[in-house]
């Protein structure tokens, strides 16, 4: 079976200047006393209609660290056991990964509020991956928002948690920050029709240090 050339990008911040997209005014919130954290989840999907779905059902793991002013930081993501969903389940990795069904990449991220709630703007850089199934090149772009669900606004704790869903599978739940509209893209091919993607996962980081996320 000859190989899949997907080309994931999952949003649109720069790794040098932490910077928000053009045209976002700030409003962002303040994790403090962090300066790094790590944590292993379990399963993530991404999903855009009529296109293949890929599964990377983990563990995963991720690591990062926190700037100062505690609004920004980069970020590293190693999913595992990927593949494409079902029937088929051809494996998937990134080029050159040592581990064979292994994406991983890197990143920034940002604090945000959505809706008064604490939240997250997360973009790994461009990311090669390699499914064993019918050529193709699919290319991902777009923003990834997620909410905070623990803990809130003004509460302290040695864990995160951050939740990314989807409505009906491909297309954000949250794409909307300080008014503009934020969403992931995915095209199959250099001419196919750009579609809305859609990514599920949740994740549990932990620090060794107590922080509290500032809303104010």
């Amino acid at each position: 079976m000859s190989k899949k050339i997907m080309l994931l990008t999952l949003a649109a911040l720069s790794a040098a200047a932490f910077a928000l997209p053009a045209g976002a005014p700030a409003a962002e919130i303040h994790w403090t006393n962090v300066t790094k954290f790590s944590g292993t989840f379990g399963g993530l999907t991404l999903v855009a209609k009529e296109e293949s779905t890929i599964e990377c059902r983990g563990p995963n793991h991720v690591e990062g660290t926190v700037s100062a002013g505690g609004t920004t930081g980069t970020i590293s993501l190693d999913y595992t056991e990927c593949r494409t969903g079902s029937p088929f389940a051809y494996p998937c990795s990134t080029a050159g990964a040592p581990v064979g069904n292994t994406i991983k990449t890197t990143g920034t991220y940002h604090t945000i509020t959505i809706n008064a709630k604490p939240g997250i703007l997360v973009t790994p850089e461009h990311t090669t991956i390699l499914c064993a199934i019918f050529p193709n090149t699919t290319t991902v772009t777009g923003n990834v928002i997620g909410t905070i669900t623990s803990p809130k606004c003004g509460g302290s704790s040695n864990e995160l948690t951050i939740s990314f869903n989807s409505n009906s599978g491909t297309t954000q739940e949250h794409k909307t920050y300080t008014g503009v509209s934020y969403n992931l893209t995915y095209q199959t091919g250099t001419t196919g029709t750009i579609k809305e993607a859609g990514l599920t996962s949740v994740a549990t980081v932990k620090s060794t240090t107590v922080g509290t996320l500032d809303c104010t």
